[in-house]
C-alpha cells in the first residue's frame, strides 16, 4: 500500500510536481494516501491525542533509529492503515504519521518552489527512522529517502554532540557574567540587557569534505535510497 505511493512518485513525477508550494504537495500526498486505503485520523481526537502524546518522545528523538511498533492496532483495528497530518502542529516534525498494521512511520516533506538541490534542515537533522520526500518545483524533480541513508549514526552523533558542547559554553558564560555582575568584580553591569544565545542550525555544504556530493537529484546513491524506501514500505 504505502510502497505504491512512492512507486507512483517515481513514475509520475510531472503529476506530483504540479504542486508549486509545499502545502499543495502535502495535499497531493494526503489524497494519495486516501486513494491507497489509508484513513485520516484527527490529531485532536481524544483517543488519538493520548496515543500521540505517548509516542511523542520516540518520534522526535533525534538520536534514535528505532522504528516504533504499532501496538495500538492489536486492540483497535481502526488504528491500522490510517494517518495523522501534522500530529504535533504545522511547524513541527513530522508532516505525516502513518500507522500501518505493524509499524508507525514518520514522513516529512521538504519542498521548494525554487531550484534547490538539497533540503533545508534548519535546527533539525534528518531522523534516522523517518522517510523524507524532497521536491524542487524549480528543478522539476522529486526524490525520497530514509534519514539514515543520508546521515549515518556516527556522523549524526558528532553533529548532536557539537551543539551540546556549545550549549555548555553558553551556559557557563551566562553564569560567569551573572556572578561577576553580582559581585561587581570587573564592573560588568549588563544594564542594557545584552546577552548571547546559540541558534542551532544544520546545513549541507563542502566545508568539511570538499568532495561531498550535496545534490540530492544527481547523487550516485539516489536510486538506491529510493529503492530502500520502497523495500522498507513493502515490509510494513
Amino acid at each position: 500500500m504505502l510502497n505504491d505511493i512512492f512507486i507512483d512518485i517515481q513514475k509520475n513525477k510531472k503529476e506530483w510536481l504540479k504542486s508549486k508550494e509545499g502545502s499543495e504537495f502535502e495535499d497531493r500526498f494526503e489524497t494519495s494516501l486516501k486513494r491507497h486505503g489509508f484513513n485520516r485520523r484527527m490529531h485532536d481526537d481524544k483517543e488519538m491525542k493520548n496515543i500521540l502524546s505517548s509516542i511523542k518522545n520516540d518520534i522526535l528523538d533525534k538520536s534514535s533509529d528505532k522504528v516504533i511498533d504499532n501496538i495500538y492496532a492489536l486492540e483497535d483495528k481502526s488504528m491500522e492503515n490510517c494517518f495523522v497530518r501534522q500530529p504535533y502542529g504545522s511547524q513541527n516534525f513530522p508532516d505525516f504519521l502513518i500507522f500501518t498494521s505493524k509499524k508507525i512511520i514518520a514522513i516529512e516533506i521538504k519542498y521548494s518552489s525554487e531550484s534547490s538541490s538539497k533540503p533545508m534542515w534548519n535546527s533539525n537533522l534528518p531522523k534516522a527512522n523517518a522517510i523524507y520526500i524532497f521536491g524542487s518545483y524549480g528543478r522539476g524533480d522529486v526524490t525520497f529517502f530514509i534519514g539514515d541513508d543520508v546521515l549515518p549514526m556516527n556522523e549524526r552523533n558528532e553533529l548532536i554532540k557539537f551543539f551540546e558542547e556549545i550549549k555548555k559554553l553558553e551556559d557557563n558564560f551566562k553564569n560567569k557574567m551573572k556572578k561577576e555582575n553580582k559581585n561587581n568584580l570587573f564592573a560588568y553591569k549588563f544594564d542594557r540587557g545584552f546577552n548571547v544565545y546559540v541558534r542551532r542550525a544544520y546545513d549541507q555544504n563542502k566545508t568539511i569534505n570538499e568532495n561531498a556530493n550535496i545534490d540530492y537529484f544527481l547523487h550516485e546513491d539516489r536510486i538506491k535510497c529510493e529503492n530502500n524506501v520502497i523495500e522498507f514500505c513493502n515490509s510494513l
